[in-house]
C-alpha cells in the first residue's frame, strides 16, 4: 500500500506521497504539484498509468479489485503508445490526487501520474532588433564582435539538408508562416486530406505533424512560443524574407526540415509529451528540441529513454529561467542536452538557470524570431537557446548522417567557444556553441580565414585593411577550407598558391606570392561576399612543416584597375 498524510500549512493543503513523488499542495479547490520550487497546476481532466505485466486493460484492472474499481468507474481511454503508457480522462468533478494515489496503492500499476500544465520557458518580447546578432555579432547594439555561434562561417560548409528532421515539440507552429513554410516537414507516406492512415502510424493525414492536445492534423497555434522555436531552428534562408535561422538555408536557401508537434497550445500538457516524443522518434526525426519544463515523469522519461537509445534521436531541452540553481525537468534527464542563455556580450543571461546539469549554452537574450500572422519579434529566454543547439545538431546530421545523437552530442561540446570561468563552468556548461567549429570537427577540416576590404578605394595603392588567418591544416586533414569574407558580392575571383613570396606590382596593388609554379583556383564570390576554397591535405608526413603561401584576388570595378587583392598569407601544415 502507498502510504501518505496530510498536514495544513496555513490555508493550504499538503499532501505528501512517496518519496518517489514531489508534495501536492491545494489551494482554492486545485491542486497544484511542487517541485524544485515550482509551482504546476495539476490537470482535472487527465492522468497517466501503465498497468503491470498480466493486466491487459482498465477492464481488468477494475475487476481484480473487491469493489469492481467503483472509484475508477469514470474512467476512460483518451490514448495509449507503444511503451504501455495509457492516459485516462477523469470524470467531472474527480478528484485527480486522490484517483492516482488509490491507483499506486491497488499494487496493479507500474506507476500512476496526476496530469501538469507545465510552462513554456520564454519571458515576455523584448523590443526588436534590427540584425540577428545571435548568427553573426559585429557589435551590433553594443554587443562583443564574434560572441555568436559563427554561423556564416559554418554556412560554408552546409545550411542544412532537407533529408534531416528536427522535431519542435512546443505550442504548435504557424507552419504557414511566409519564413518557415518551405522548410516543413512533409510525410511523404501520407496522402492528404483522404482521411486515411495511408502510412500506417496511428494518425490520419498528418501530413505535417499532430495537434496532441486537440488529436488533430493541424498543429497550428495561437500561442508564439512555438513559431518563435521553429523560426531559429530553421527560418528560410537566402529568400528575400525577414530572417535566417541557423539550419534554415544558411545564404543558399533550403535547411533541414521542421516537424512541428504540438503538446499544449497555452502550457505544455505532461500526458501528451510523451506521445510527441515518440511520435518524432517513430516518423524520422533525428533531433527533438523541447523549450518547456513540466515536473519529472515517468512517462516522459520512458518515451525519452526509447527516442535517445532506440532511434538515434538528439535531444535537447532549455535549462529554465528561474535565475539560479535550478534546472528544469526535462533538461535533467541523462539522454537530454541541457542549454543555458548567453547575451551578445557572452555572458550568461541573469535569467538563465545554472547547475551541474548543463552541458553547453546558447544565444538567448533580446533574440529576433518568427512571429504569428506572418510576422516577427523579440524575445529572451532559454527557450531560445535550446533551438540553436537543435539546429546545430541538425547541421551535423547534415554532414554526416551516420553519427550517433552522442557523437553529434560530444561534437556540441569539443567546438564551443569557452566563455565565462575557465573550463566547464555550472553557469554556462562547457561554453557556448560555435556551429563553425563543430561542422568543421565533423567534417575533418579547419577554417582559415582572410578578409579583404572587398569595394575597392580609387586612388589608393589598393592594400586590404584587414588580413588575418585561422587554424593551421594537419596532415591527412579530410579538407582544409580557407574563407574569404568582406569582398564584394557576386564578383568573380582566383585564389592563388605559391610556394615563396613575392612583392610584384600587380592590378590595384602588389602580387604577394610568386607566381612560378602556383595554383590558381578561380570562383564567384556568395552575395554576401564570402567564398571557401577546399583544399585537401593529403596524409604525407612529408608534409609536416609545409609552408605555402595564398592570396585572394577579386574582381572589383571600384579597385584600382578592376582588382582588389588580399594581403598575401602563409599556411603551415601541422601534424
Amino acid at each position: 500500500m502507498i502510504a501518505f498524510r496530510l498536514f495544513l500549512v496555513g490555508v493550504f493543503l499538503v499532501l505528501t506521497a512517496t518519496a518517489q513523488d514531489s508534495p501536492y499542495v491545494k489551494e482554492d479547490g486545485r491542486w497544484w504539484r511542487v517541485e524544485r520550487g515550482e509551482r504546476f497546476l495539476v490537470s482535472s481532466e487527465e492522468m497517466t498509468a501503465r498497468f503491470v505485466d498480466g493486466i491487459e486493460n482498465l477492464a481488468d484492472f477494475r475487476n481484480q479489485l473487491d469493489d469492481g474499481g467503483a472509484l475508477f468507474e469514470g474512467l476512460k481511454v483518451v490514448r495509449s503508445n507503444m511503451l504501455g503508457v495509457v492516459d485516462f480522462s477523469l470524470p467531472e468533478g474527480a478528484d485527480p490526487v486522490e484517483i492516482v494515489l488509490a491507483m499506486r496503492a491497488t499494487g496493479l500499476v507500474d506507476f500512476a501520474e496526476v496530469g501538469v500544465y507545465g510552462r513554456y520557458v520564454g519571458v515576455p518580447n523584448d523590443p526588436q532588433f534590427s540584425t540577428q546578432w545571435n548568427l553573426r555579432n559585429i557589435g551590433q547594439s553594443g554587443g562583443t564582435s564574434d560572441a555568436d555561434v559563427d554561423a556564416d562561417e559554418a554556412w560554408d560548409i552546409t545550411g542544412g539538408d532537407p533529408s534531416i528532421v528536427v522535431a519542435v515539440i512546443d505550442s504548435g507552429t504557424e507552419y504557414f508562416h511566409p519564413d518557415l513554410a518551405a522548410n516543413i516537414w512533409n510525410n511523404s507516406g501520407e496522402i492528404p486530406n483522404n482521411g486515411i492512415d495511408d502510412d500506417g502510424n496511428g494518425f490520419i493525414d498528418d501530413t505535417i505533424g499532430w495537434d496532441f492536445e486537440d488529436d488533430d492534423n493541424s498543429p497550428n497555434t495561437n500561442f508564439f512560443h512555438g513559431t518563435a522555436v521553429a523560426g531559429v531552428v530553421a527560418a528560410v534562408g537566402n529568400n528575400g524574407t525577414g530572417i535566417a535561422g541557423l539550419a534554415g538555408g544558411g545564404d543558399a536557401g533550403g535547411g533541414c526540415s521542421v516537424m512541428p508537434l504540438c503538446a499544449g497550445e497555452f502550457f505544455p500538457i505532461s500526458t501528451v509529451v510523451d506521445d510527441a516524443v515518440l511520435y518524432a522518434a517513430n516518423n524520422g526525426a533525428r533531433v527533438i528540441t523541447l523549450s518547456l519544463s513540466v515536473p519529472s515523469d515517468t512517462a516522459i522519461i520512458n518515451a525519452l529513454s526509447f527516442a535517445h537509445d532506440t532511434a538515434n534521436v538528439f535531444i535537447d531541452c532549455s535549462a529554465g529561467n528561474s535565475g539560479g540553481p535550478s534546472i528544469s525537468f526535462p533538461a535533467t534527464h541523462d539522454d537530454v542536452m541541457a542549454v543555458a542563455s548567453t547575451d551578445r556580450n557572452d555572458k550568461r543571461s541573469s535569467f538563465s538557470s545554472t547547475g551541474t546539469d548543463l552541458e553547453v549554452s546558447a544565444p538567448g537574450e533580446d533574440i529576433l524570431m518568427l512571429d504569428l500572422n506572418g510576422n516577427y519579434g523579440g524575445s529572451s529566454g532559454t527557450s531560445f537557446s535550446s533551438p540553436h543547439v537543435a539546429a546545430l545538431a541538425g547541421l551535423l546530421f547534415s554532414v554526416n548522417p551516420a553519427l550517433s545523437n552522442d557523437q553529434v552530442r560530444q561534437l556540441i561540446i569539443d567546438g564551443v567557444d569557452d566563455v565565462e570561468a575557465p573550463g566547464y563552468d555550472t553557469d554556462t556548461g562547457h561554453g557556448r556553441i560555435n556551429a563553425a567549429t563543430s561542422l568543421a570537427l565533423a567534417t575533418g577540416s579547419i577554417l582559415g580565414t582572410t578578409e579583404i576590404y572587398g569595394k575597392g578605394l580609387p586612388g589608393t595603392p589598393g592594400e586590404p585593411l584587414v588580413s588575418s588567418t585561422g587554424g593551421a591544416p594537419s596532415v591527412g586533414n579530410a579538407i582544409f577550407r580557407i574563407l574569404m569574407k568582406n569582398a564584394l558580392p557576386s564578383a568573380p575571383y582566383m585564389f592563388v598558391i605559391g610556394f615563396s613570396r613575392a612583392a610584384l606590382p600587380f592590378k590595384g596593388g602588389k602580387l604577394l606570392v610568386d607566381p612560378t609554379g602556383w595554383i590558381t583556383l578561380f570562383g564567384t564570390t556568395t552575395t554576401t561576399g564570402r567564398a571557401a576554397i577546399p583544399i585537401s591535405i593529403p596524409p604525407d608526413p612529408a608534409l609536416e612543416g609545409f609552408i605555402f603561401d595564398s592570396q585572394w584576388i577579386v574582381a572589383d570595378p571600384g579597385a584600382i584597375q578592376g582588382m582588389a587583392l588580399s594581403a598575401g598569407f602563409e599556411v603551415t601544415i601541422g601534424t
